[in-house]
């Protein structure tokens, strides 16, 4: 099997051309409606405890509904700044929150253009798994949090990831059929939306960046993807929007025995009713200090 060699180089260039792609229905059809696992971003917000004077960042913040949540809680001395790689989720998030203390700039979350110990809090909802190195990240994040005795005043990060492979089948049902038929179709070591999906192995890393007092929560969502037709043409045209075209290059034979598969594992969560599915989604939210 001819696995590509993973270049980050390259899988940030994609990211941002896929982003800029998917961004409106991913603002439109998922972040911006509240659903599914976007039921947690009050959650993400309040675990922040925002100050009307604090001074935020949005790591990865998309099309900026975890800013406009956090901007609500910002005073005339507060400001928020979203960063993200995606110029279309960013004219999004510009155009969505509308407060004159917001900022939004396209920047690279693993090249910080940030040197100066200025944010209080730091908020990240569904970017952490997907940077190549997250550790790093997170250590730059920390190296530019105030620093604070006060317990009342201590700089908090606030992020949340999904679950295992297990816990959200909305990914897993269709994604597991893929790598069956096309084992070697994403590089090794490129990242995956599971990759933190175990409490431990995120506690590790905020741990490992040099945060403490470190609280993990899990949480359990659920989302109606409609019919399975519905379901596979969502998934393709969203999650797999990157790989499609790969998929598609396979031919209709396989294509045919990745949707059987797919849709056999739709069915445990089929309503024989109404024939609607109904995926439950399991999501960690992590909270720690500086």
């Amino acid at each position: 099997m001819n696995y590509e060699i993973f270049d980050p180089v390259r899988y940030k260039i994609n990211t941002r051309l896929n982003w800029n792609t998917v961004a409106p229905d991913y603002h439109n059809d998922w972040a911006n409606r509240d659903v599914g696992p976007f039921k947690l971003t009050i959650e993400l917000v309040k675990a922040a405890e925002i100050r009307a004077d604090d001074i935020v960042l949005d790591l990865g913040c998309g099309t900026g509904v975890v800013s406009r949540e956090a901007s609500h809680y910002l005073g005339n001395s507060g400001l928020i700044t979203g960063i993200d790689i995606s110029r279309v989720a960013l004219s999004i998030a510009k155009s969505s929150v509308n407060i004159p203390n917001a900022l939004f700039i396209e920047m690279d979350a693993e090249n910080l253009g940030l040197n100066t110990c200025c944010f209080s809090k730091v908020l990240c909802q569904y970017a952490l798994m997907f940077f190549p190195n997250p550790k790093h990240v997170l250590k730059m994040i920390k190296s530019i949090m105030k620093k604070n005795d006060d317990e009342e005043k201590k700089s908090k990060l606030s992020a949340a990831v999904h679950g295992t492979s297990e816990g959200v089948p909305y990914f897993s049902c269709i994604m597991n059929s893929i790598l069956k038929y096309i084992p070697d179709i994403r590089p090794k070591g490129n990242p995956s939306v599971h990759s933190l999906g175990n409490p431990d192995d995120l506690y590790n890393l905020i741990a490992g960046a040099g945060f403490s007092d470190i609280s993990i929560k899990k949480y359990t969502f659920h989302y109606q993807a409609g019919t399975f037709e519905q379901y596979w043409s969502d998934y393709l045209s969203s999650t797999a929007n990157a790989i499609r075209s790969t998929i598609e290059s396979k031919g209709s034979k396989v294509i045919s025995a990745i949707k059987k598969d797919a849709q056999e594992i739709a069915n445990k969560f089929t309503d024989n009713n109404n024939g609607l599915i109904q995926f439950p989604w399991d999501v960690l939210l992590a909270t720690a200090d500086t």
